[in-house]
């Protein structure tokens, strides 16, 4: 029987905007960037990312973290300081040059196998980050910087049990639909307000494709401006009415 290499653990996953459109030396320049800015908001938050699990892909990391690290510290210190850190970076770049970040938490199974990590942990955070609704966000609105998104359990367990200095209507609530994963999310970004979030989450299907605006959704009253009223006989063999209250 192999030897038993089942752990939990926080998993954090993080990818930068727009980098497969840029040039060879570009994706240099972004690299360079992107391990910069978390190396310094890591020390900023007290944290030890020398000892992080790292799975590096590039235009993003997916890593592991240890049990000595203190989750409220990665949730909280750490994201606020990589916002702080991307907004004092990217302030008067051009649009090419700037870090803007997608970076999802989640915390369950995740531990070493053949070819990187397995568990649920790990395909959560994965998921999670790629994230329909968060890209498409993120390429409407130029202003921000840095997307959170949190798995249902790392919300539960420290924004609404106040281990952070997050308040829960801090957040947005979304449906995310990833290849075979679906579940519950909460989206924070400190770059514009929280009714900017809050448009995009509507009655569309979270796998819609990005660039196509805020999802819109249709009150009752939107609905029955669009109501016809007939007067008279009517012959309506083969049609299909709708009965509205009013």
């Amino acid at each position: 029987m192999e030897r038993d290499i089942f752990g939990r653990a926080l998993v954090v996953s993080s990818d930068l905007k727009g980098y497969g459109r840029s040039t060879d030396k570009k994706q240099e320049f972004l690299q360079a960037g992107f391990v910069a800015i978390h190396r310094q908001a890591a020390e900023v938050a007290g944290l030890r990312r020398d000892e992080w699990v790292i799975q590096e892909g590039g235009d993003g990391e997916l890593a592991v973290l240890p049990a000595t690290e203190s989750e409220p510290a990665v949730v909280d210190a750490y994201m606020r300081a990589l916002a702080r850190a991307l907004r004092e970076r990217n302030e008067g770049v051009p649009a090419a040059d700037r870090l803007r970040l997608r970076i999802a938490v989640a915390f369950g199974t995740a531990y070493p196998a053949s070819n990187g990590f397995a568990g649920q942990a790990v395909v959560e955070a994965s998921r999670l980050v790629s994230s329909g609704t968060i890209k498409r966000i993120l390429e409407d609105q130029e202003k921000v910087n840095l997307l959170l998104i949190l798995s249902q359990r790392v919300f539960d367990d420290l924004v609404r049990q106040e281990h952070t200095s997050y308040r829960p209507d801090d957040f947005v609530n979304i449906h995310v639909h990833e290849k075979e994963y679906e579940g519950s999310a909460w989206v924070w970004t400190p770059d514009v307000d929280i009714s900017v979030l809050r448009s995009y989450v509507g009655h569309r299907r979270d796998d819609a494709p990005a660039g196509h605006g805020p999802a819109q959704t249709v009150t009752y009253s939107q609905r029955a401006k669009n109501i016809n009223n007939f007067t008279g006989s009517l012959d309506a063999r083969g049609s299909v009415f709708g009965v509205s209250e009013k």
